[in-house]
């Protein structure tokens, strides 16, 4: 057996195909070889409870390729199980820190960027003189849009047609486009 620099030998030179279905050999001979995964988890610090069905996997895998891949009988058992335990529970382990690391990357992109008070105050100034100025059933149709109800839902929920409720909109929205232009003349929506 050639070294590697690794604490367990390459066996098959390739990463194992993934568990499928065991046979009833394979499940009576992972089940012999059970207490394995308390003395792996034992020997290498890991919680039992945290881990123990990570490590599971890398056995059922190991009796699967043991009992399938004569070449790797000249090896003992243990050797195999802790190699797929140990591949299993690095594996877990990694994908759960880069699971971590796009979390905390995530949150702090998120505190970042600057909160944007003076678009969030304006958009708030701009609906609350729209609205104003806007009739009762203008008003009840814009809140169920913004609340992201369909033009259909909205005239449904206020017992109006469909064309009623667009001409509505239409309308709010023109006179949004005559408020817009006129706020940057300086011009109050309510003195319109």
């Amino acid at each position: 057996m050639e070294a590697t620099g690794r604490l367990y030998p390459s066996f098959t030179g390739v990463r194992p195909v993934p568990l499928g279905s065991l046979t009833a050999e394979q499940q009576q001979f992972a089940a012999q070889n059970h207490n394995l995964i308390y003395a792996f988890l034992r020997e290498k610090g890991y919680d039992v409870g945290e881990f123990y069905d990570i490590a599971a996997l890398g056995l059922l895998q190991a009796a699967q390729r043991y009992l399938t891949q004569p070449r790797l009988r000249r090896y003992a058992f243990t050797t195999i199980a802790w190699q797929a335990m140990g591949r299993e529970l690095a594996q877990s382990i990694r994908a759960e820190a880069r699971q971590k690391d796009a979390e905390r990357r995530y949150l702090e992109a998120v505190r970042a960027r600057p909160p944007n008070w003076g678009g969030d105050l304006e958009a708030r100034l701009i609906l609350h003189d729209l609205l104003g100025g806007a009739s009762e059933e203008q008003r009840r149709l814009a809140l169920l849009r913004l609340r992201g109800c369909s033009i259909p839902e909205a005239a449904q929920a206020q017992g109006m047609g469909v064309k009623r409720a667009r001409r509505l909109l239409k309308e709010l929205r023109h006179d949004y486009l005559i408020f817009h232009s006129e706020t940057e003349r300086g011009i109050k929506f309510h003195d319109y």
